[in-house]
């Protein structure tokens, strides 16, 4: 897909960070937008202020991704609103620290629900209507250079964050075979550090995951001040579409998470092929 004019683009975690950057960018190739939060007058700020920036149509709608009939409800305010939906983004997501002996199971049931239970519910709601509507849809799932491996040390351990992304891989990569000759295409965005609020996800825990932790500022103040602008990677993110790319990253580091693991896995290939060689 490379002409986004008068195409309609839902956002989940739109009105914010990364989202909000990805929204910008298609609002400046004339697409229209579904800006998705929990915070519905942020949302309808953000969406506001775009569609008097770029003159394109755009509202803010309030979702909880990891409630199905609250994604219901969007497709269908989405559809009402625009006619049809060209571009899907999945992009609500929320980073929680820890190692495995550390971590509570609140922390990990929150981040899988949001991470990937969201992804699940969006992409089960939307697709059956893009393959129904008969027209070329994107949809782009939101990874992370942990999908690949494992950041700086510097940033602690986050083993639910790391399997999560790991899972939207996946899921991703599962879902671009699945429809590779349905008219869908589909990428997988993979950023590195960005200066978002994601260090401070602590602050929208629900009560049923467990009590709110206490964060680091420092934390915060180290992303924003390494961390790549969200309009940056909202310009990759489009080009990365028009390009039909698969991977779209951000950081030309993540190389060497990816050369990493593949030479690990080779290197055990070739273990496997001396033990057929005797014969087990």
């Amino acid at each position: 897909m490379q002409d986004f004019k008068g195409k309609c683009a839902v956002v989940t975690g739109g009105n914010s960070g990364i989202g909000l950057g990805i929204a910008r960018a298609f609002a400046s190739e004339g697409a229209n937008l579904v800006l998705v939060g929990m915070d519905e007058t942020k949302a309808e700020r953000a969406a506001s202020a775009l569609s008097d920036e770029f003159d394109v149509r755009a509202i803010g709608v309030r979702c909880d991704v990891t409630d199905r009939a609250q994604v219901e409800v969007l497709a269908d305010r989405a559809y009402s609103e625009f006619g049809n939906v060209d571009i899907l983004v999945n992009n609500a997501g929320l980073g929680a620290g820890g190692p495995i002996h550390e971590i509570t199971e609140g922390d990990w049931d929150w981040v899988m629900n949001v991470n990937v239970k969201g992804i699940f519910h969006c992409c089960a709601v939307f697709v059956p209507r893009m393959l129904a509507s008969g027209q070329p849809a994107h949809i782009s799932n939101m990874g992370s250079e942990q999908s690949f491996g494992l950041a700086s040390p510097d940033f602690g351990s986050m083993i639910a964050y790391t399997a999560s992304k790991h899972a939207v891989l996946g899921i991703t990569d599962s879902m671009r075979r699945d429809y590779a000759d349905q008219g869908i295409e589909v990428s997988l965005i993979c950023p590195g550090p960005v200066a978002t609020d994601i260090w401070n996800a602590e602050r929208n825990r629900p009560a049923e995951f467990g009590d709110r932790r206490v964060v680091d500022p420092e934390g915060g103040k180290m992303i924003a001040e390494m961390g790549m602008d969200p309009n940056a990677v909202g310009r990759m993110t489009v080009e990365g579409i028009k390009g039909g790319d698969f991977y779209i990253f951000t950081h030309s580091y993540i190389r060497d998470l990816v050369k990493t693991r593949h030479e690990e896995a080779l290197e055990a290939l070739e273990k496997t092929d001396a033990w057929h060689r005797l014969g087990v």
